[in-house]
């Protein structure tokens, strides 16, 4: 072990034994113990910033819809806590390692990279020039609230400059930004002014046939959908259907839940609160007489696009809520409860697009859904969702094309 990096894990094991790094992240930055590589192509991304950690998550699930045997590395910056909740698949996210010179060399030995997203830019010198060196396709790309510096205390003179000149393609956030670039020598042709890669939707699968099989089913009816809710909130959820279904006698409750396993508690639930329930199956139609159908966890997809309004569960319980940039990409209207923390910033925006409007319990939640009930209202929310969704798709779009170039060409290099 060199001095550098025997430096670098005494500086970690005090943090390790001060309880501010897990044993995981300890390996994980110096490159010890990493979890396997995947077969095939890897997508190397960084989110460099917090703020950039979701939008690295979207670009490389719009990536895996073209190609979907590629798998995914996403690195953390210094700053950057982990996601909650599922990862897409194929994706695998680890703390980035230290800027030791064996320690980066034994991470790109590991992971073996076809390409390099740096998403953010709070930009790491050796393990940039590292992936250069190497011969992997770098990319850069602004990110909200994220500006070009060195992940470094040091202030090295021209440094910087190095740095940027190590990136194949930029996308800046705009024509100003891309100054910085050029003054490093990068190729003026390489550089595109388009904006920062934010949060946005990728809309969830569904069936086509399916689709249109059940909104003939659904008829006329009025509906709304309540997904992944949790049995703690089912109370509220049952409240607020019988409050709106004083004006809509016909009002039809799509329901999934987030663990399947409760399903038969929540339909005795329901049924005691005097309510018609049917547990649908993919073979089975819609019950004109069920006030309440429960769907499958998975089917969001075409839940979204059939109820003009949806509640997004695990809010009204100190859960942290479930994503809503499904629902908004669907052109749902989008109501929630009050504890979302774990995607507070997708909540924020889509409030202040007016897409999306907090509940405080199922009282205010039957409030809501009645007065969506008219088209009216229920399409200037939506319409508001699929606006904010949507703000970013040109960028994310436009890098996985790029990122589909650089593979096909390593692709044809290598046969």
């Amino acid at each position: 072990m060199g001095r550098s990096e025997s430096r670098i894990t005494e500086r970690l094991s005090r943090l390790q034994t001060t309880n501010v790094l897990s044993e995981t992240e300890f390996d994980q930055r110096l490159a010890h113990k990493l979890p396997p590589r995947a077969k095939g192509e890897l997508v190397w991304l960084h989110a460099g910033t917090q703020a950039a950690l979701r939008p690295a998550m979207e670009l490389y699930a719009r990536l895996a819809e073209d190609r979907p045997d590629t798998a995914s590395l996403i690195t953390l910056g210094a700053d950057v806590t982990p996601p909650t909740g599922p990862l897409p698949d194929g994706c695998t996210i680890t703390a980035a390692p230290e800027e030791g010179a064996g320690i980066i060399r034994r991470f790109m030995t590991h992971w073996d990279p076809d390409c390099l997203i740096w998403i953010g830019g709070k930009f790491r010198p050796a393990l940039i020039q590292a992936a250069q060196e190497r011969g992997v396709e770098c990319l850069s790309i602004d990110a909200v609230k994220s500006t070009p510096t060195l992940e470094i205390h040091q202030h090295i003179p021209g440094l910087r400059g190095a740095v940027l000149f190590c990136f194949d393609h930029v996308i800046t956030a705009n024509a100003a930004a891309t100054l910085a670039w050029r003054r490093a020598g990068v190729d003026p042709d390489q550089i595109e002014a388009l904006g920062l890669l934010e949060e946005g939707g990728i809309a969830p699968s569904y069936d086509e046939a399916e689709l249109t099989r059940r909104v003939a089913e659904i008829g006329t009816r009025s509906v709304w959908f309540a997904a992944h809710v949790d049995t703690a909130e089912m109370g509220e959820v049952i409240r607020a259907h019988k409050r709106a279904l004083r004006r809509a006698h016909r009002l039809l409750l799509i329901l999934s839940l987030s663990d399947s396993a409760t399903e038969t508690q929540v339909i005795a639930q329901l049924e005691k609160a005097g309510l018609t329930v049917c547990l649908l199956t993919t073979e089975k139609a819609i019950s004109e007489v069920a006030q309440v159908i429960i769907v499958p966890h998975s089917s969001g997809g075409i839940w979204y696009r059939t109820a003009p309004v949806s509640f997004l569960g695990q809010s009204l319980t100190q859960l942290g809520g479930i994503d809503p940039y499904g629902a908004a990409a669907m052109g749902s209207a989008i109501l929630h409860g009050p504890y979302v923390s774990h995607f507070k910033a997708a909540y924020d925006t889509l409030s202040t697009g007016k897409a999306a409007r907090k509940v405080r319990d199922g009282y205010a939640l039957g409030e809501e859904v009645e007065r969506l009930l008219s088209p009216d209202q229920a399409a200037l929310m939506a319409q508001a969702a699929w606006d904010v969704a949507s703000s970013g798709a040109e960028v994310t779009d436009h890098v996985a094309d790029l990122v589909q170039d650089f593979l096909d060409l390593r692709e044809r290099i290598s046969a």
